[in-house]
């Protein structure tokens, strides 16, 4: 490809070069492909990134980084060109970053703005292999944390706002028997309800969700009623969740079921 104009080429130009030099089924990925899909934590420095069959050889020239990959993924049309998914431009882009502040930004605005599920971008550091994850992996950790933090303290403040009694949080409990049924997120001794939030995460794996569904399955065995709520409904309908809670707190009252004491 030659430019035949006396203007240095724009980026877009030297991705179109990018991606003729790499041949046949080459993608992009990294920092451009993030462009394309519309994020702007990446900014546009460095490299283009290209990746190609593993039959090529990696290489780093004039501005252009050409990585060949095993796990080549589907491509997306995106401004004209074959674009690597979100989730592994996304991935692509931060196991080259150096920077734990642009890797966070990275992976926040993937995951708030273009959508992509903590679990689809685990999926993608583990088939790209482990150079340059290590960091990804701890600040993916740091978000499941803080998403953690910020819906413990939603249903704290929707409880105060439906005027209910204090729960119990996060308080074990038991059968008739003594056997130990569950730990549910809040749980009201006296009327024998539990609250269980889905999962502690926007994104609950599968081991999460048999979990909590084993869990709640004894609870409901043993005579209790359970209310359960996905974070996403705690967000979006706060008042739905409040008239929720307030109906199954008044049923229960009248309606108890067997006294379960709290476990030691």
């Amino acid at each position: 490809m030659v430019l035949l104009a006396g203007d240095p080429p724009t980026r877009a130009q030297r991705v179109q070069a990018a991606l003729t030099a790499a041949g046949e089924d080459a993608i992009l990925t990294g920092v451009d492909a993030l462009t394309c899909h519309g994020l702007r934590a990446a900014g546009l420095d460095g490299p283009v990134h290209v990746l190609m069959p593993p039959r090529r050889h990696s290489r780093l020239v004039d501005g252009v980084f050409f990585e060949r990959s095993h796990t080549l993924p589907v491509p997306q049309l995106r401004s004209g060109f074959p674009v690597a998914p979100l989730a592994r431009a996304t991935v692509d882009t931060c196991r080259r970053a150096t920077s734990a502040e642009h890797v966070r930004a990275l992976l926040s605005e993937a995951i708030r703005h273009g959508r992509v599920s903590p679990a689809a971008l685990r999926v993608e550091l583990v088939r790209t292999g482990t150079r340059g994850t290590a960091l990804p992996h701890r600040i993916l950790a740091e978000i499941d944390d803080g998403a953690s933090a910020l819906i413990t303290g939603w249903a704290r403040r929707l409880l105060v706002k439906a005027g209910l009694p204090a729960p119990r949080w996060r308080s074990p409990v038991s059968g008739p028997a003594g056997g130990y049924l569950a730990t549910p997120d809040a749980w009201w001794e006296e009327a024998n309800l539990a609250w269980e939030i889905t999962s502690y995460s926007f994104d609950p794996s599968p081991v999460q969700v048999n979990a909590a569904l084993a869990a709640a399955n004894r609870l409901a065995a043993a005579g209790i009623l359970v209310i359960h709520t996905p974070p996403t409904q705690l967000r979006d309908e706060p008042a739905r969740v409040v008239e929720l809670l307030r109906d199954a707190y008044r049923r229960s009252l009248t309606e108890p079921g067997p006294a379960v004491p709290a476990a030691a």
